[in-house]
């Protein structure tokens, strides 16, 4: 799509830089994804292995460095499929068609941990390990609407799924 010309339904790149974050945003999608990959697996073990995931604090590499400045234009087009939760952040990714710290602010205004995964917050013991008790009663109908929709999620192994808010789930920088 981006390297089309414009009256072909693409972009029609104008410019290297334009170029250049397209091919970067396919390393988040590459990564997301947990490709078979050795530079995958690497930054996985180094960066991510305790249950954390990318965000605004950069670490690794200045070109690791310069590809998670892409995270906010990777994760406003993609949307996940949860499988086994690790890669998706619990309040910020979109999941179950929704954003939770757009759909629950009362609730997320009472959170403990702000930056955890899905995995995480599944393998929660109770309320408690993740909100400041008490919580309003607002609070509590959101979290009873999160708490279903995390039950309701199947328990896995395999990786989680990204896809495009598109409706694709591969990301491409070429015509085919």
């Amino acid at each position: 799509m981006v390297c089309l010309p414009e009256k072909e339904g693409g972009l029609g790149v104008r410019n290297l830089k334009t170029q250049n974050e397209a091919l970067l945003l396919k390393h988040l999608h590459i990564f997301y994804n947990r490709a078979d990959i050795p530079w995958v697996h690497l930054i996985w073990e180094q960066h991510y292995n305790a249950g954390n995931l990318p965000d605004t604090k950069r670490k690794g590499s200045f070109w690791w460095k310069d590809i998670t400045k892409l995270l906010l234009s990777f994760k406003e087009m993609s949307m996940v499929h949860i499988n086994d939760g690790a890669t998706c952040l619990f309040w910020e990714d979109l999941w179950q068609n929704r954003v939770p710290t757009q759909h629950f602010p009362e609730l997320f205004s009472f959170a403990k941990k702000r930056n955890i995964s899905i995995r995480t917050a599944k393998g929660a013991n109770g309320p408690g390990s993740l909100f400041h008790l008490p919580i309003s009663n607002v609070a509590l109908q959101q979290l009873l609407i999160l708490a279903n929709d995390l039950n309701n999620l199947q328990k896995t192994e395999e990786f989680d799924i990204w896809s495009y808010i598109w409706g694709s789930t591969t990301f491409s920088v070429s015509k085919a």
